[in-house]
């Protein structure tokens, strides 16, 4: 059996290895690995591989999406009494009533019993995913030859990540562009196209709500776990070369906002790590843009009609639009009252204006230029290894001055509607978490970051290994 890359768990390693050798045979299993970071952490640790037995699933029991999922496929097995209790959940008759006036069961009623009855054609269970909770799909149809067929589903969630118009959908092996989305209708029209090249979204987050169940004080570090509630706007995409990663142009995105809630585990920096931290250069203090700044953001406004340049949403000189530096502008050296290196940097030709949004989207690709984002990525690709999730069931965002903390700031949430209880799970193995990032970028052999580590050369800067291996000592010490 040949394995390419490392599935995503120890249960999946060992399900693919032994598809090989069954019975009596004798049979050699090999993982060819990818550079990712997952792939290359198994590689240089084999024993946590072979030393370790498979992943427990996860489950958040009080996740009503969940749970009515469990009620239909338990009233499909044996129909339900009035007053019955459901594990422990207690009394269900006002869920089994609401199901009820929406058709999915039946009620029926002999002398003082009333029962509720499954209506539905088949297994409820076969219609329900083990990846998501969400109940809102959006059709996937391909347009080749012949009549349309559909090929697929997905999530609401997912959709601007994977596809929206412009986007190359993988699809058992082969790509599809996706021509039409009908985000009303709950459809995405896809047609057959061989490219050399992938897409890949941007979305912008803001965190709105931080929500602790629990808390704990890690030196200098107050790490938690609870609800999250997170705007996202996807505002565009780039189209990015296979196996070379270069990336050959961009497109825009025009889809609504989304609300979620879920869960999170998340790390805020206390204000004496902070300033440690950005004396020593590993984190950047917040910018003096120097005393032309006002002057140059107005240029740059008249310049671009006073609209965005990414996605073309109106504004004005107030805060409906902002002006983002293309070069950042702490890599000119701006030192008050010491030079005038902020003249360069405010260059109209180094400006642009962008809708809140999108801002946000470039500034979160600035951020992983930095220690936080070098972080940010580490965390995000080791993390499955400690959960049976897929690397894209849960989602990493850093900001070096989250406005809701008012300090630097590193979330994982999940990506599932009120979680299942993956980011508890790291809350508890945030040691152990920490000591395999800093392992990983120790002993990784690149000079200054690449995609097994804190990322790829073009996503980050120079120092960005450096600074993130600083950074991870600082809190593994702490």
């Amino acid at each position: 059996a040949i394995l390419t890359g490392y599935p995503g768990s120890i249960a999946s390693t060992w399900q693919q290895a032994g598809r090989a050798g069954r019975q009596q045979s004798h049979a050699i299993a090999l993982m060819i690995a990818s550079g990712n970071a997952l792939d290359q952490y198994i590689c240089n640790n084999p024993r946590y591989l072979f030393g370790q037995t498979p992943e427990h699933a996860l489950i958040n029991p009080d996740n009503l999406r969940l749970m009515v999922k469990h009620l239909l496929c338990a009233t499909y097995e044996l129909p339900f009494q009035k007053g019955e209790t459901f594990g422990g959940y207690g009394e269900v008759d006002d869920l089994l009533a609401l199901l009820q006036e929406e058709g999915v069961l039946h009620e029926t009623s002999s002398g003082p019993s009333t029962q509720y009855h499954w209506l539905g054609e088949g297994l409820p269970a076969h219609t329900f995913s083990l990846r998501t909770s969400g109940d809102d799909r959006v059709v996937i149809q391909s347009l080749g030859e012949g009549r349309p067929q559909v090929i697929g589903e997905l999530d609401l969630e997912s959709v601007p990540l994977m596809a929206y118009e412009g986007a190359i959908y993988m699809h058992q092996a082969e790509s599809y562009l996706v021509e039409h989305l009908d985000w009303e209708g709950r459809l995405a029209k896809v047609r057959p196209i061989e490219v050399d090249y992938y897409t890949r979204a941007s979305i912008g987050t803001t965190i709105q709500e931080l929500a602790p169940e629990a808390e704990a004080q890690a030196g200098e570090v107050l790490r938690a776990h609870g609800d999250v509630l997170l705007i996202s706007k996807a505002t565009g995409y780039r189209k990015i070369k296979r196996y070379t990663h270069e990336t050959l142009g961009f497109g825009e995105i025009d889809l609504p906002e989304m609300s979620l809630f879920t869960s999170g585990y998340w790390l805020i920096f206390s204000e004496a790590l902070t300033e440690q931290l950005e004396a020593a250069g590993i984190l950047l203090r917040p910018n003096d843009y120097g005393p032309n700044w006002q002057a140059q953001r107005l240029k740059a406004l008249d310049r671009d009609g006073h609209r965005c340049k990414m996605c073309g949403a109106a504004g004005d000189e107030g805060p409906g639009l902002h002006v983002h530096h293309l070069r950042p502008f702490r890599e000119f050296g701006y030192v008050p009252g010491e030079n005038d290196y902020y003249r360069q940097a405010n260059q109209v030709e180094n400006l642009v204006s962008l809708c809140p949004s999108c801002h946000r989207v470039a500034e979160q690709g600035q951020q992983a230029r930095s220690a936080l984002g070098g972080m940010a990525y580490l965390l995000g690709n080791l993390a499955p290894l400690w959960l049976m999730c897929d690397p894209g069931d849960i989602q990493v965002t850093a900001d070096s001055r989250l406005p809701l903390t008012k300090a630097p700031t590193l979330l994982v949430y999940e990506r599932v509607p009120a979680g299942i209880g993956l980011t508890q799970k790291l809350f508890e193995l945030h040691d152990e978490l920490l000591q395999a990032a800093l392992e990983m970028v120790t002993t990784c052999r690149c000079r200054d970051g690449c995609p097994a580590c804190v990322g790829p050369p073009g996503d980050i800067g120079p120092n960005t290994k450096a600074m993130t291996k600083k950074l991870l000592e600082i809190l593994s010490t702490a």
